[in-house]
């Protein structure tokens, strides 16, 4: 019952109607489709539903359904599930609520369907019942009757004191017929006066009998087969005894389930009796079954094989292989790149330490897990709880953390080192000038000078450079439209390259918050670095788009929206071991003598870029390029006019 969605059981023949359609209508229709539930909506929605029993309770004590609409009875807020929900979340619902129709929604919460009790029932295996040796271990004994000289008005009472779905009328304790729920409904639209008409006279017979001793998968066939959803139970002198529904029967399978759960975790020796208390309480078990969504739940034995796993194991171990129950947990951890995971440094910690903890590396996500180990009374590890979830988001925050206070560090100290390197080259330069003046351009040493000069500039360049980084500061930021941007910034690229720029820019891109002079300084730097990786020429492509950023992406920054920069290269590309270092200050990939930096441009970018609360990133295999992608935080109004010519 785990494995079976509700969407492959539940029915797509759903009789929907307006709130604000008249009662008897609603009721004529439900007689028409021999039906036991209507379901109200609007704009597709559901928005209540009108049942069997609450037309009973509508005309009981009443003198007609005049003036009355589908909303003045109906049960609203609906109970409903997701399509997508599992037979055992469909059957707790219906359980918890007391109710025998879920509504059934799509993913935009739009009427889908009904599922009932019946609807389950028809898809649970006979082996469910096989070891329930006869029906008297499941049927209700106090049977809800009245005589066949009893009015319908008197049925009518009944099954709204007791809240049934049926009365039994019987002659000498012996079924003489039986009235529904469904029955009261057409003898109301067939104009039946409830008040003298006499049980007798309309309750449907023969009625459906079993003895007493039938085992239950026997009567449940008979159920499905003849398309009923009760049967009266009688003794060998075929007097009432008891009646079984389907109520009941579902009743049992939930009992049965959970015995079946207990016995997988018992042994011979009873070592794990304390545990399986633990997991036979239904609350518990819910929440091994259902679980977190964002955190993969696993119970194994002491042979680390799989007793139990929720829906998110597979999601966050991406396992498409199958059934996990009975295989060993190494299986899982089969795809994971350098584990370090083994079942003999599980036991050993686990002893050890209480429990055992890992991260490991799966298809470029981080995954850690926790297990824990089950001991019996002797203090024994009998079995072991695995807590598994993904961790890539935190850590990719976490590196981001560490590489802005790795850069904020940096930063103070360049600004205190070119402060001091500017005086010291300010002095050189003054006693280099004064030098070469008293000395004739014929002179040896004069060319020396000359190179030394030439020297100390490039210093004080690479100082200002340190300056400028130390300075960035904070933005100021106003709506700016990026349309025009990345292509103001290629055309600054010196000259000499061979590169060329290719755009794919379009004009409703959103409006951003930005420091314009900041962000022209970023694409610049992205640009001239393109170009350096293609020494030998080639096309640096610049594209923009309107993006939304959602949870599943895995990005260090809030979800929403934003526009999305993307600067592109055919180049020599970056190693997959130097890609967590490309932003670093002096950090670089090309050999100095052939770049026209200092090695600062990917640091100022990356700093300018986080002070816009966005994100840099960089994507690149060896040999094929680079992709850089700068995302900015889309602003929630236009631009001031005049900002852009």
């Amino acid at each position: 019952m785990r494995k079976t969605p509700v969407k492959k059981i539940y029915t797509t023949d759903v009789i929907s109607v307006s709130p604000l359609m008249p009662l008897a209508d609603a009721a004529l229709l439900m007689g028409r489709h021999k039906i036991s539930c209507i379901i109200a909506v609007e704009n597709k929605k559901p928005v209540g539903i009108f049942t069997e029993r609450d037309f009973i309770r509508a005309i009981h004590g009443s003198k007609g359904l005049g003036g009355l609409t589908v909303s003045d009875i109906m049960r609203s807020p609906v109970i409903k599930a997701s399509a997508d929900a599992n037979l055992y979340e469909a059957y707790d619902l219906i359980e918890t609520n007391g109710i025998r129709h879920l509504v059934i929604v799509d993913s935009k919460d739009r009427l889908a369907g009904v599922a009932t009790q019946t609807d389950i029932m028809r898809h649970l295996g006979m082996e469910s019942f096989i070891e329930v040796k006869d029906i008297s271990k499941i049927m209700t004994k106090n049977v809800v009757t009245v005589q066949k000289n009893g009015t319908l008005e008197e049925v009518l009472s009944k099954m709204i004191s007791y809240s049934i779905s049926c009365v039994v009328v019987e002659e000498k304790m012996r079924p003489a017929g039986i009235l529904t729920e469904r029955d009261i409904v057409r003898l109301y639209n067939e104009g039946i006066d409830t008040s003298t008409i006499r049980a007798g006279d309309v309750m449907r017979s023969p009625v459906e009998t079993i003895q007493i001793k039938m085992p239950v998968h026997k009567a449940v066939s008979i159920m499905n087969h003849k398309k009923i959803r009760r049967l009266i139970v009688a003794d060998q002198r075929k007097k009432i005894v008891g009646i079984v529904t389907q109520t009941d029967v579902i009743r049992r399978v939930e009992e049965r389930y959970i015995e079946f759960l207990k016995e997988l975790m018992s042994t011979k020796e009873e070592l794990l009796h304390e545990n399986i208390k633990i997991l036979s309480e239904k609350v518990v078990l819910d929440n091994l079954l259902r679980s977190s969504s964002e955190t993969a739940i696993l119970a194994l034995d002491a042979d680390f094989r799989i007793l139990y796993y929720n829906t998110a194991t597979e999601k966050i171990f991406v396992w498409d292989k199958g059934d996990l129950t009975g295989q060993k947990i190494t299986e899982l951890y089969s795809n994971v790149i350098d584990p370090g995971f083994s079942t003999r440094r599980v036991q050993q910690e686990t002893v050890a330490e209480g429990m055992f903890r890992d991260i490991v590396e799966l298809d470029g996500k981080h995954i850690e897990s926790t297990i824990t180990g089950i001991r019996d009374d002797k203090n024994e590890v009998v079995g072991y709880v695995v807590l598994a979830r993904d961790i890539t988001e935190y850590k990719q925050l976490e590196e981001e953390s560490v590489k802005a206070q790795k850069l904020e560090s940096v930063s103070i100290l360049a600004g205190g080192l070119a402060h001091d390197f500017n005086n010291l080259i300010t002095g050189i330069l003054n006693c280099l000038s004064l030098a070469k003046s008293m000395l004739y351009p014929e002179h040896n040493a004069y060319e020396s000078l000359l190179m030394a000069e030439k020297a100390a500039h490039i210093a004080g360049d690479l100082t200002h450079q340190l300056t400028t980084f130390s300075r960035i500061g904070h933005p100021d930021i106003k709506p700016v439209t990026l349309s025009e941007i990345p292509m103001d910034a290629a055309c600054l690229l010196p000259q000499g390259f061979k590169a060329k720029c290719e755009f794919s820019v379009p004009n409703d891109l959103w409006p951003v918050n930005a420091d314009e002079t900041q962000i022209l300084r970023v694409f610049n730097n992205l640009t001239l670095n393109a170009a350096e990786a293609m020494p030998e020429g080639g096309p640096v492509t610049v594209t923009a788009k309107n993006i939304t950023v959602k949870h599943r992406d895995g990005l260090p920054i809030p979800h929403g929206r934003y526009v999305r920069i993307s600067i592109r290269d055919t180049g020599t590309g970056i190693k997959k071991k130097n890609l967590s270092k490309i932003f670093d200050p002096y950090f670089s990939t090309k050999h100095r003598a052939k770049t026209r930096g200092a090695g600062l441009g990917l640091a100022i970018s990356y700093a300018i870029i986080r002070n816009h609360d966005g994100h840099i990133a960089v994507e690149s295999e060896e040999n094929k390029g680079s992709t850089f992608h700068v995302y900015l935080p889309a602003a929630g109004k236009q631009p001031e006019k005049g900002l852009r010519k």
